[in-house]
């Protein structure tokens, strides 16, 4: 099953990368690229709003469902919490063989929590099929990298 999602980053990256200064690059590239500019600070911070998000996303589910979520993604998948933000197709592939179809609602959900954490708006357009959760995630983590950039070079001045 794909879980394709569409943000307002995919739009802005596919739609009006044209009329950008900036080189045009493939969708992929732009995500390799970015993912690689992350500082290890800014990666820290990323995953623990990562955690967060997905922490909130199946509390949403309840407390006891939560627990055993997490439960059975370390016993049968293998996926420690800790271990979310660095495994997230795994852990993408596992919602999707525990909640089949209804995976996408939880991906759903936990993509708007961390969308609020790095202060982004998040758009969710179900039928244009473009994105998926990984992507989204690496989106995401992009959408963090100007605002990190920018407050180094503000405090190296």
């Amino acid at each position: 099953m794909n879980r394709e999602f569409t943000t307002n980053w995919y739009i802005y990256r596919v739609c009006l990368h044209s009329i950008s200064s900036k080189p045009n690059l493939q969708r992929d590239t732009n995500i390799r690229v970015c993912a690689k500019e992350v500082s290890p600070l800014c990666n820290r911070e990323f995953n623990k709003l990562v955690l967060e998000a997905v922490d909130e996303g199946l509390s949403s589910l309840g407390d006891s469902p939560k627990q055993a979520i997490y439960f059975y993604l370390e016993k049968t998948f293998k996926i420690k919490r800790s271990e979310i933000p660095n495994r997230i197709e795994e852990f993408a592939n596992a919602l999707e063989q525990i909640f089949g179809h209804g995976a996408k609602l939880v991906e759903i959900q936990i993509m708007k929590l961390l969308y609020e954490k790095v202060g982004q708006a998040f758009v969710y357009f179900p039928e244009k099929d473009d994105l998926l959760f990984t992507e989204y995630m690496e989106a995401a983590r992009c959408q963090i990298i100007p605002t990190s950039l920018s407050l180094s070079a503000s405090h190296a001045r």
